[in-house]
């Protein structure tokens, strides 16, 4: 398996959603980042009991290392 995983995870208790900076900031520097190819990107929440929400962002990537060459 050559794909990597990078997830970002927050917990908020006052209405702050994952577009909203810094968490939008930090996810687009990180996009900015990487050398390679996006493989997929999922996204979960669910409420906490003292009520927050838990949000995580998963983004599957092949690093340009990994990625097969071009034999021309």
């Amino acid at each position: 398996m050559l794909e990597r995983l990078k997830m970002f995870t927050f917990v908020s208790g006052h209405g702050e959603t994952v577009v909203d900076p810094p968490n939008e900031d930090r996810l687009n520097e990180w996009l900015a980042s990487i050398d390679g190819e996006i493989v997929d990107v999922t996204q979960s929440e669910s409420q906490r009991a003292n009520g927050g929400h838990h949000v995580t962002v998963c983004v599957w990537y092949l690093p340009a290392a990994a990625m097969p060459q071009d034999p021309r």
